[in-house]
Order: structure tokens, then sequence, then C-alpha cells
């Protein structure tokens, strides 16, 4: 595979919603490059302000509507219909679909202003975080990662740079992960309140269903837009981050042999995250030009150069596995497969697996700092 830009390997051909998400995020973060330092205690004061602040309007607006949607209830059950003991089912028809298009036009406005709320808090965060969004390719790649986070698309379903994030992964698992995260905001959101109110609504807490739903609602948005906050400050965190490793490996450049582990590790390493992370597809293109490969592609065989890589020097065996650390934590807290992923890396080279500075590293990189940075 020749030489492609990192964004057209993400996402060729971007959504009308993404493209639109786009454009709302780079009028709201003018930034043209990559910060030169690591994020300023007042920044990152803003951002966790503002992170709050985001979380706090999710919150009331699952409060608003948990309490429109069962105060309605309560009110036609009681204050209209009297109860429907003696009612039939035929009799109650115009109840329930009043009810549910009540239901479905506040929880329409509320998951629009989620997104809405979602979509702000996401173009804070990048330019907070000094997230380049503006001429360049891999602007663009952020661009384009940080639209899907607040839109929740998932990531692409292809292969990058000739690699299958998804060559594991059972396809059934594929599928069923496909149409959940198309119902984590919308249809999820709307199902819990038809639920709650089918559940709430046999027992003895019927009269409380407008204190009990709103309470529910307003839980369930903070957890989402927790959610997605935490994934646009990865993002937007994640050039500064690349492109101090990336500085640090041109000024001393590895060898031919430890390049090319390096390389098949982190397709392996994508293999096993069983993503498509923007963060991942940075960083290999950034490593594609600064260990100047002609040719953008990687046909991963991680069991041969997983036995290279204990063969390496010793000062490069660390180097790769430090840029293997710092790969792991781009894409999210270490746990799951990218900790036994990593375990594996340190027992393949006999080395005792060095939890304090994954977590170390993983904390420096969410503050916006270098990784390997002494902290105070």
């Amino acid at each position: 595979m020749a030489e492609t830009r990192p964004d057209q390997e993400y996402a060729p051909q971007p959504s009308v919603f993404e493209r639109w998400a786009g454009r709302f995020l780079q009028h709201h973060n003018q930034r043209q490059t990559t910060p030169r330092q690591g994020r300023r205690e007042r920044e990152l004061c803003d951002m966790k302000r503002a992170f709050r602040g985001c979380v706090a309007w999710a919150v009331l607006a699952g409060l608003i509507s948990g309490a429109l949607i069962g105060g309605m209830e309560w009110y036609m059950r009681h204050g209209m219909l009297d109860g429907m003991q003696d009612m039939s089912f035929k009799e109650q028809l115009p109840y329930w679909t009043g009810f549910f298009i009540i239901a479905g036009v506040v929880s329409a406005v509320e998951i629009a202003f989620l997104y809405w709320n979602a979509l702000r808090g996401v173009a804070t965060t990048s330019r907070l975080a000094g997230a380049p969004l503006h001429d360049s390719p891999h602007a663009t790649l952020t661009l384009l990662g940080l639209s899907r986070v607040a839109l929740e698309f998932p990531s692409p379903r292809h292969r990058i740079y000739g690699i299958d994030p998804y060559a594991l992964m059972n396809r059934w698992k594929l599928t069923a992960l496909s149409v959940m995260y198309r119902m984590k905001v919308g249809v999820t959101s709307f199902l819990l309140r038809i639920f709650l109110r089918r559940v709430l609504g046999r027992v003895a807490l019927r009269g409380l269903l407008p204190l009990v739903t709103g309470p529910l609602y307003a839980l369930w948005n903070a957890i989402i837009t927790w959610r997605i906050l935490v994934k646009a400050q990865e993002q937007a965190f994640g050039p500064f981050a690349i492109e101090t490793l990336v500085k640090e490996l041109a000024h001393e450049p590895l060898s031919e042999r430890a390049q090319r582990v390096a390389l098949h590790a982190i397709g392996a390493l994508i293999m096993a995250n069983q993503d498509a992370h923007p963060n991942h597809i940075y960083l290999l293109s950034r490593l594609f030009d600064v260990f100047k490969r002609r040719e953008h592609s990687i046909d991963v065989d991680w069991p041969q150069q997983r036995f290279n890589l204990n063969r390496l020097e010793r000062s490069e065996k660390h180097r790769v596995l430090d840029l293997m650390i710092a790969a792991t934590v781009l894409a999210g807290r270490c746990k799951g497969k990218r900790k036994r992923f990593l375990e594996e890396l340190f027992e393949a080279c006999d080395l005792a697996y060095p939890q304090q500075k994954v977590r170390a590293w993983r904390r420096q990189f969410m503050n916006g700092q270098p990784f390997g940075k002494t902290e105070a």
C-alpha cells in the first residue's frame, strides 16, 4: 500500500452528520498546530470545570424529562382517568397512545439536547487540550475522531494500514456491538423510560413515579456524557503526546529491526484492542513518517516479531516497550485485552510488568503532559 492520508485511512467517506459535527467543532476551535508544551494548570482547571458543567446539564435534562414524563402519567392516570381501574384495554388505548406520544416528544427533545451538549463539551475539551483541527491530514483525523465521539458513532469497520482491528472478534459480536452503539443515546434513553414506567407502574411506588424516574434518567445521562467526554479528552490530548514521542524517536532513531518490531507490535495491539482508535492511526502514520517507510501497510506477524523483541539490544528493547506502554494508554485505561497484551510483552522479555509506571503514564497523558514527566 502506498502512502495514504491518515484521515482517509480512518474515514474515507464521512457521513453528513460527521461533516456537520466537524464544522461545529472547527468553529469553536481554531487551533492549527500541536502545542509545544504540556497543558498548564489553569487550562486543566478550565477543562475540569467544563467537564462538570456538561455533566450537570445532562443531569438537569434527565431530571426535567423524568419529571415531565412521570408527572404527565400521574396526571393522566389519576387526574383525567381516575385510576383506570375499571377500564378495558380498548378504553385505555387513547391513554396509552397519548402517553407514548408525550414520552416520545419529551425524549426526542432531551436526546437532541444531549447531543448538542456533548458536542459543545467535546468542542471545549479539544480547544483547552490544544488539539489542532485545521489544515492538515492529521488534524482532520483528530477532527473525525472527535466528531464520532460526540455523536457516539462506532469506529470504522475496515482495515487500517492493512490491519484488521476486528480479526480476533467473532462476527456476531461485531454485529451486536454495532447495534448497541446505535442504541447508546437515542433508543436506550427512550426504552429506559418505557421500561421504568412498566416496572414501577406495577409496584407501590406508582404514586412516586415522577420522583423516582427523574433521578434515574439523570444518572443515565450523566454516565453517557461522562463517557463521551473522557473519550474526547483521550483523542484531544493524543496529538501532543504522539508528536512528543515521535520527536524523541526522530532525535534518537531505532534500528531497522527495532522499527519493524515496533510497527508489528502496534498492529498486534490494535487487533488485541479490537478497535480502530484514532490515536493509534495517528501514531502509526507518524511512525511511518519518522521511520521513512515507503509502504504504509503492515501484514502483522506478531509471533515472529515477539520473538525478535526479546533479542533486541537492551536499550532498544526498553525503548520499544516504553513505546508500547504509551500506545496502550493512548486508547484508554490499561485494562482487559490491552493490559493482557502489554503483560505478555513484558513476559516475553522476562521483565516484570511495570504497573505503577503504566498508571503514571496514563495519568500524565490525561493531564496533557509528556510521557515520563516527573510528577510532583
